[in-house]
């Protein structure tokens, strides 16, 4: 018996990082960058590239300790993430803006940074 053969159509999800910045002018002068400056500041900036994707196909979902993103290009393909947070954040308080392709999410941060008051690993 041969085997029917179907029309079906089969999408292909692209992982995607985000750049991530803490809102600081660290990225603009290197020598003030210190290691965790996120901690200085009182949001997370996530900033996403989505080539080909409308505003209307991205879906952006935040909890307090989470991002997940979803944006369909087409049907054949999706861009997807899911971003841990360190810190806890104000889903409420989130806010998303899209222009040609680049989308940037600012997510206040409500928690306490858990290594500020650790000491450092000697390293050997």
């Amino acid at each position: 018996m041969a085997k029917s053969k179907t029309n079906e159509i089969r999408s292909r999800k692209y992982w995607i990082n985000p750049h991530v910045h803490c809102g600081c002018d660290c990225g603009t002068e290197t020598k003030n960058h210190e290691e965790g400056c996120a901690d200085t500041k009182d949001e997370y900036r996530l900033i996403y590239e989505l080539p080909g994707v409308k505003k209307e196909n991205i879906s952006i979902k935040v909890v307090k300790n989470g991002l997940r993103l979803n944006a369909r290009r087409d049907q054949y393909s999706e861009f997807v993430n899911e971003y841990p947070f360190l810190m806890d954040a104000d889903p409420e308080e989130t806010v998303a803006h899209y222009n040609e392709g680049l989308l940037v999410v600012h997510i206040p941060i409500i928690g306490e940074d858990p290594f500020k008051q650790t000491e450092s690993i000697k390293i050997d």
